[in-house]
């Protein structure tokens, strides 16, 4: 192995230009390397844990997006006014922004990334396109243009199509098109998507093979001619055409066609002179042939996957290389070694068409596990906002093989718990238990396709029951640490006997009786007793035995009392607090609906009706962003607009009023 360079480095201190998750991660291999890190943050993240774990803390001007780490000119303005030696852009935000990495340049700030017109060559998908061309990497047919172009000339593509931004990815402006009578309102919506996110409206559309496989291969180069390549990645398990698991090496990949993708990436990455981190992204078709995508210039959200089975410190490898040093490894230093996997955790609800979740995280609990890595930007009691991605947390699980790094993460991923928010937790566990997924027989389509099965709600049986009305009674009455928790003020064991929970939608009656200072009996619903015994009660975590059977859950209580509790995977609401009487419509049919909420508070981006105007069941109504995901809400019935309340441009909050129908 080559000597690595042990010099004191030029670059002694760091401002990232991000946050979350990114941020910390960043933080922790500069500390490693005793280079000091800068961090920014808005008003609102004053607490966030990028801001906690960074040696310098610099609050920016402006609360949205654009003011904030979107704002390159004040970026640069705090790394100046902090003498930083370097930026590392993270992901997302100005990672991809060739004007950011100008601007550094131009104040003598290293930008720890490629160069600006390597940015720029390969940011822009179509002059992507043409290099891939050139160097005679397999392309799918495309239709370039403006968009009444695009219109003409679609019918010599082959349905169904996909529209994608031109100037950039991660799922923006990215739109399945099934039917040509639709193409000129997706190419729209598609266009306008693309100029907000990357400030340019260009888009093209391309023959969509359905079934494929996203296949990525990692690349690294430094400024000495060194060239190598970190094995190929899996990322098909995506929804909104946006990645939730990861894992490396890809499942069922012939040596032949590994080599192909991985020489065709570094064929790509030679032509261009690539330096740094980088990504090549390839479409697997089902017969084997692969397709270009696109080459992400920056570091990628999973590449804690590629870490675990190499052993190489990408983080470490691009700060060496911004800093002027060779690579610290050759090609022949490369070996893979077990397989890893990569849950992301994202504040959303999957069974509402994965909207963002939004409130306060009241509490989270993280098992110990010896094979589980945690990369983690979010923690107890913050709230999260809507100008911000969804992402929460990774979850790195590594294993000797892969059945062995599934068993690992699916073990993780069952006591692990945020309370108080919505998570993609569970769906992610059920579709670790899917059998194609455990045959590594699945593809881009895996969530559209198993959708119904992957969120059929699990049923809560009477031994469930049991336990949750065991574990509620226990930390009703046995919470004795003084602090301002509601619970803590109620006192030992209440004078009643009696408590009416509710429970995910059930109405249970539980009976205490028998009360001794080691145990205490309850009834459920008038069945057979249960003794409960033997309870300790730790922070967040609950053990105790129901007729001498030992059982652990997880828990958490926020200040209105409401108490979660996690057992077998599943997080349950559990209060004896009394539902509000609502309401109830004259009807429950649709058409006796006439208001439309919003569903989560964010910005309007688009409002697509006026009043008066007549519209059908499904019609597009307006654009309704939130944690940097465009929601669009759908006409529910045939009817007429008589009152849009809102504009474009306006921020909502939650069930503010939109529109209302006849």
């Amino acid at each position: 192995m080559e000597q690595i360079n042990t010099k004191k480095p030029t670059i002694n201190r760091i401002l990232i230009a991000n946050r979350g998750e990114i941020a910390v991660r960043i933080i922790k291999t500069a500390r490693q390397m005793g280079i000091e890190t800068v961090a920014i943050y808005t008003a609102a993240e004053k607490y966030a844990r990028h801001v906690e774990n960074a040696d310098i803390k610099v609050l920016l001007k402006g609360s949205t997006i654009d003011q904030s780490y979107l704002n390159a000119a004040q970026i640069v303005d705090v790394a100046l006014r902090n003498q930083v030696d370097a930026i590392h852009p993270g992901y997302g935000f100005l990672s991809e922004n060739n004007d950011f990495a100008q601007r550094c340049a131009n104040n003598g700030i290293v930008f720890i990334g490629p160069s600006p017109a390597q940015i720029k060559m390969m940011g822009n998908k179509d002059e992507a396109n043409k290099i891939a061309e050139i160097c005679k990497i397999p392309l799918l047919k495309k239709v370039k243009g403006t968009v009444q172009q695009i219109l003409e000339k679609a019918e010599t593509l082959n349905l169904p199509i996909v529209i994608k931004a031109a100037a950039g990815g991660g799922g923006k402006g990215m739109r399945v098109v099934n039917d040509f009578k639709n193409l000129e309102t997706e190419l729209n919506v598609a266009a306008a998507e693309a100029l907000r996110y990357f400030g340019n409206a260009s888009v093209y559309i391309e023959e969509y093979v359905q079934n494929t496989r996203h296949i990525e291969v990692q690349v690294l180069a430094d400024t000495h001619g060194k060239l190598i390549h970190l094995h190929e990645r899996e990322c098909s398990i995506q929804r909104r055409h946006q990645k939730v698991i990861e894992e490396a090496p890809a499942p069922n990949l012939s040596v032949t066609v590994k080599n192909n993708i991985i020489n065709d990436a570094l064929l790509l990455a030679r032509h261009i002179g690539y330096t740094n981190a980088g990504t090549v992204e390839f479409l697997l078709t089902p017969n084997g042939k692969h397709y270009f995508l696109e080459m992400n210039t920056r570091i990628q959200v999973e590449h804690p996957v590629t870490e675990e089975i190499t052993g190489v410190d990408i983080v470490r490898e691009q700060i060496r290389i911004a800093n002027g040093w060779p690579l610290s490894i050759s090609q022949q230093d490369i070996t893979v070694t077990g397989h890893a996997i990569e849950a992301r955790i994202y504040a959303e609800d999957p069974g509402n068409n994965f909207i963002p979740s939004f409130g306060s995280i009241i509490d989270t609990y993280m098992p110990k596990h010896p094979h589980i890595r945690i990369d983690a930007g979010a923690h107890p009691q913050e709230e999260l906002s809507p100008n911000f991605d969804s992402l929460l947390t990774k979850v790195i699980a590594k294993g000797k093989n892969r059945a062995e790094a599934i068993d690992r993460l699916n073990v993780f991923l069952r006591d692990y718990a945020l309370f108080g928010i919505k998570t993609n937790r569970e769906i992610i566990m059920e579709a670790l238990n899917d059998p194609d997924f455990n045959a590594g027989n699945y593809s881009t389509s895996f969530f559209k396709t198993k959708k119904k099965a992957l969120l059929k709600q699990k049923s809560i049986d009477n031994n469930c029951i049991n336990i949750l009305s065991a574990a509620f009674v226990a930390l009703k009455n046995y919470r004795k640490n003084p602090g301002n928790d509601v619970w803590n003020q109620l006192g030992y064991w209440r004078s009643w006997h009696h408590y009416q929970l509710f429970i995910q939608g059930k109405s249970v009656r539980v009976d205490l009786k028998n009360v001794f200072s080691d145990s205490f009996v309850i009834v459920v619903d008038n069945q057979q007793n249960c003794t409960v015994s033997h309870v300790n009660i730790e922070a967040r975590k609950l053990t105790f035995l129901v007729d001498n059977e030992l059982f652990e859950v997880c828990y958490a209580v926020s200040k209105a009392g409401i108490c979660y509790i996690q057992y077998d995977g599943l997080q349950v609401q559990v209060t004896d607090i009394p539902e509000n009487n609502q309401k109830k419509m004259e009807s429950d049919n649709l058409d006796a609906i006439r208001t439309i909420m919003a569903p989560m508070p964010g910005l309007i981006v688009d409002v697509m009706v006026q009043e008066g105007e007549q519209i059908k069941k499904g019609n597009p109504l307006l654009v309704l962003e939130a944690m940097k995901t465009e929601n669009i809400i759908h006409a529910f019935k045939d009817t007429t607009i008589t009152r849009v309340s809102v504009a474009k441009g306006q921020q909502v909050s939650l069930n503010q009023l939109l529109m209302e129908t006849e």
